[in-house]
């Protein structure tokens, strides 16, 4: 029986993803602060014409968004702790599995893809560990023939 599962997607932490999370980070922060901004200027345009019940609303949008400019910075720093090697979880995808009786229930739901500078370097299936014995040449999609 094929079934469906969800297969969780982790990425080795190098210098490389590091960079391209902190960028990502703090385009997010610059975003935010934008909008931020924008609110502030609208706010006080409410204010002015007596809107007060728009006003509280900006105000509610202000303080959310506040709370993820916050929760990024602190992702930040979290960034800026990773350690090389270190495997982070970028997501999850839908993955088939044939499924058989006698199948170990907690085997079929393990199951983990590892890249590491977007090569699938392990596929982690059960206990059984699938990986790159030695990384492809530049150029190369791994499969051995090039294009």
């Amino acid at each position: 029986m094929l079934i469906a599962r969800t297969v969780t997607v982790k990425s080795r932490v190098t210098p490389n993803l590091r960079a391209q999370l902190g960028a990502e980070t703090q385009k997010a922060i610059r975003d935010i602060d934008q909008e931020i901004s924008r609110i502030e200027a609208d706010l006080e345009a409410r204010r002015t014409a007596g809107k007060s019940e728009e006003a509280v609303r900006l105000e509610k949008e202000k303080r959310e968004l506040s709370s993820r400019r916050e929760a990024l910075v602190a992702r930040l720093r979290d960034i800026t702790r990773l350690k090389d090697g270190e495997e982070i979880t970028r997501g999850q995808i839908q993955g088939f599995y044939d499924l058989k009786v006698g199948d170990m229930w907690p085997e079929v739901q393990a199951c983990e893809i590892v890249l590491e500078e977007g090569r699938v370097v392990a596929i982690r299936e059960g206990r059984a560990v699938s990986v790159l014995a030695q990384p492809a040449p530049a150029g190369t999609s791994g499969s051995g023939t090039e294009h």
